[in-house]
């Protein structure tokens, strides 16, 4: 009613809503048939009023409740039907009595007669800002403060702008004005202010306006409009429910009555308000209820609006702790990026990072090794950790081993028949691997077993269970029918011939055993082909022959024998009588016996190459592949050996392979820079670093022995450097993205440790401060792991040549009688 009486009377409106959905709901309310529809129903209330001769009084008229319900729900007809027992035949708004009345209850004049029937017709004209109208925000609220304009806004769109009363003047009117101006005789136009070209177009001849005559008129017209609207009263502002926090509220009341212009502001609430619903609005409806007053009326009372700033001041405390403990929780975090973002910044600016990369270096050689002298598998996974972080290498004209490899040049150092030492290392190195295959096939087979186990036991539960439940069913099921039930309860399909199928009805006791057997017969089957193929994987070829399976134990002695029997074959084939590796020995011995030509010698008997059927290309291609491995070895030379003393080994072992890979860079870098280089002040950086300042305009060719010596170890030394700064960003970079990712989903799922009765907030900075300890170690195990990958020339080998075998017989299994002796599977 409100709206409809200001926006008649011309006064601007700015409604304010709490949602988008709101804002539109309240757009169709304004529309004709809304419209119409309130009025009417406030017409026959009035008339109804007159005719019993009754006075408003905020109480509740019983005979009037029907009209509180929704306007969708009233009809014309039945408001017609109401009021025609009191004299009255027509409820239209068109008749110039109801207009009348409609007139005094909007207490509005009789000269505001027309604008109310054009409302009528089409309604309230408005525009709606809420967020999905974001573009034509500068141009609604430029016609927000116009001659009666009604602009439904969410509280938060069109802040920050002043709305001038009588509207926002178009640039192209005052373009015009100006240019009008500038015509008759008036200098720099546009310094003047509006009420100065209003002021000196008044003393133009309207005849002087030329085509800029309408133009004129818009902009003598906003003056009018301006006075009109602050004599209304300037801007109105609704707001069509209470916001839980008073900051919004006053924001929306403030956009009146600003720079001295007039204005004022009028909030409506609804019992059934988020705001009211939560806290409070029992209370005001009970008050209500025993006092009877009328929905429809306004109810201002100090109460209510005490109970609306209780509210308000609970929520605004609620959200405060949030936020409050939210940075509690950003807190945490904001210490660990200023840490990362510290050492970044570090990283950027210190001129040497060798001490940076040496302190990681010791930590995590002292964690792998203490950790690998513990494993009760041995330290081979310390030395297959060594290996892949610095396998050998060129450096210049010699190969830089590994620390696995400098291990067994020591055993081979004081040989006095080198090729019988080296094919009595090799021997051991054979058996060694031989024997962790052997535990590790014994491992899985403990492993598989309770797999096996497990699995069984489940299944046949199930079975058991199902042929339990028959007794319960009232109908009989075919045996077919059954057996479909029980397949998917067993997990595999179970096939029986005619005669079984009879057991089903027959004799279920007989019928469930029948498929019990099937199922162990079947699962038994499954998992030793599954243990079949892992062996053959570890023994580097075929078990040979196929496995007959009886039960599960047999099954397992079966292929811990095969294994046996394929890794005896592997060894006589290779170091037996008259083997492999020692017709390679004789082949590829070198002329001189040096450290590295011990050590290609020592890689190449370690791999062989054969032609073979590629399955991706469909080609017979020569590939590579390892007849053995000196990892098992290697770490049985570890065993024994003192925590601290192997440390120390590592460390200085993988120092000079720093030095080594810093050298064979530096004889790169300076072939590639040499041939361009005038002086030396062209090699950058590391000459100024070798030779100073003074000596940069020197000529390269005129360089000593020594100091081209210097210059190759302070390129590969500045080129080393460069990459570990690069190493140690980029290790940061992509570990710290993958963290904040993994502490979000923390701080997400951290609030459930309330339901255990543990403080989230204690349990938040408990696990990040884990989670940031793990980072740091990845950083350093990322960086350690990559540091010796610059330019790092391979050691070329030329694989031993193998003959293809014919491909043994893919190993199946098949069940046999029950007969025999179980055989108690070996340990060895």
């Amino acid at each position: 009613m409100e709206i409809v009486r200001e926006h008649v009377r011309g006064r601007p409106l700015l409604i304010g809503t709490t949602s988008v959905e709101a804002s539109e709901r309240l757009s169709l309310r304004l529309k004709a048939e809304s419209v119409r529809r309130l009025l009417q129903v406030a017409l026959v209330r009035r008339l109804w009023m007159e005719a019993n001769k009754r006075e408003e009084d905020g109480r509740l008229i019983p005979e009037l409740a029907q009209f509180n319900a929704p306007l969708d729900s009233i009809s014309p007809d039945a408001l017609r039907k109401f009021i025609q027992p009191f004299g009255y035949s027509t409820i239209s708004l068109e008749d110039p009595s109801n207009l009348a009345v409609v007139l005094d209850i909007l207490r509005l004049e009789e000269k505001d007669a027309e604008r109310l029937k054009k409302v009528l017709q089409s309604g309230v004209p408005h525009q709606v800002l809420n967020a999905r109208k974001h573009t034509e925000e500068s141009q609604i609220i430029a016609g927000a403060g116009a001659f009666g304009a009604v602009t439904i806004a969410t509280n938060m769109a069109g802040r920050g702008v002043d709305i001038k009363l009588g509207g926002e003047l178009a640039e192209e009117v005052i373009t015009a004005v100006n240019r009008v101006l500038g015509k008759n005789g008036y200098k720099d136009p546009f310094d003047m202010t509006h009420e100065e070209r209003r002021a000196a177009l008044k003393q133009i001849d309207p005849s002087q306006y030329g085509i800029y005559a309408a133009e004129v008129k818009l902009f003598l017209q906003y003056f009018d409009d301006m006075e009109r609207v602050k004599e209304l009263g300037g801007l109105h502002v609704i707001g069509s429910e209470r916001h839980e926090a008073r900051r919004i509220d006053n924001q929306l009341r403030g956009r009146a009555a600003r720079q001295g212009d007039p204005g004022s502001s009028r909030f409506y609430l609804s019992l059934e308000d988020d705001l009211m619903r939560l806290f409070g609005g029992d209370r005001v409806n009970s008050l209500m209820q025993t006092l009877k007053v009328d929905d429809t009326l306004p109810l201002e009372m100090r109460l209510v609006g005490n109970i609306i700033e209780s509210s308000q001041h609970r929520v605004e405390g609620a959200n405060f702790d949030v936020r409050k403990h939210l940075l509690e929780y950003d807190d945490v975090l904001n210490k660990q990026r200023g840490q990362i973002y510290g050492q970044r910044d570090r990283i950027f600016v210190k001129e040497d990072l060798s001490d940076d990369i040496h302190v990681m270096l010791e930590d995590e050689v002292k964690q792998r090794v203490q950790s690998g002298l513990e494993d009760k598998e041995g330290p081979w996974k310390l030395i297959a950790w060594l290996e892949e972080i610095q396998p050998p290498f060129m450096s210049g004209e010699r190969i830089f081993p590994s620390f696995g490899l400098s291990l067994l040049l020591k055993e081979l150092a004081n040989a006095d028949n080198f090729p019988a030492s080296l094919l009595d290392l090799i021997t051991r190195a054979i058996e060694a691997e031989n024997a962790h295959h052997l535990r590790a096939i014994e491992d899985l087979l403990d492993r598989t077993e309770e797999a096996f186990n497990a699995q069984l036991a489940s299944r046949l539960d199930a079975l058991d269970a199902y042929f339990d439940s028959l007794a319960d069913r009232e109908e009989t099921l075919r045996p077919q029918k059954m057996l479909e039930e029980i397949a998917p309860l067993v997990g595999m399909q179970i096939r029986m011939n005619g005669e079984q199928l009879r057991l089903l009805e027959e004799d279920p006791p007989k019928a469930k055993e029948l498929i019990a057997n099937t199922v162990k017969r079947q699962l038994t089957l499954f998992y030793a082909s599954r243990l079949a193929a892992a062996a053959a994987n570890r023994a580097g070829d075929a078990l040979g022959e196929k496995i007959e399976v009886q039960d599960w134990d047999d099954a397992a002695d079966k292929i811990l024998d095969l294994m046996h029997d394929a890794l005896k074959r592997k060894r006589e084939m290779l170091v037996g009588a008259n083997g492999q590796i020692e017709r390679d020995i004789h082949n590829l011995m070198p002329a001189v016996l040096n450290d590295t030509t011990k050590l290609q010698l020592l890689i190449s008997l370690s791999q062989g190459a054969r032609t073979a059927f590629n399955p991706k290309t469909h080609r017979q291609e020569k590939m590579s592949f390892q007849r053995f491995s000196y990892i098992h070895l290697m770490a049985q030379l570890l065993e024994g050996r003192d925590a601290e003393e192997l440390t120390e080994d590592i460390l200085t072992h993988l120092e000079e392979a720093q030095e080594a890979l810093a050298f064979a860079i530096g004889q790169t870098e300076y072939a590639r820079l040499s041939s361009n280089a005038a002086r030396l002040a062209d090699f950058g950086e590391a000459a100024r670093r070798a030779f100073g300042e003074a000596r940069l305009e020197e000529k390269p060719a005129g360089l000593s022995e020594s100091d081209r010596e210097a210059l190759v170890e302070a390129l590969g030394r500045y080129a080393l450097n460069e990459y570990h700064r690069r190493l140690l960003l980029g290790a940061i970079t992509e570990l710290w993205v993958d963290y904040l990712t993994r502490i979000e989903a923390l701080r997400v799922s951290i609030n459930l440790e309330a339901y255990a009765q543990r403080d989230p907030l204690v349990q938040y900075k408990a696990r990040a401060s884990e989670m940031f300890a793990q980072l740091m170690e990845d950083i350093r195990s990322l960086v350690i792991s990559r540091m010796f990958t610059l330019q790092r020339r391979p050691v070329e080998i030329a694989p031993v040549e193998i003959a293809e075998k014919p491909a043994a017989a893919q190993t199946q299994s098949a069940p046999q009688s029950d007969g025999g002796k179980k055989k108690r599977r070996r340990r060895n």
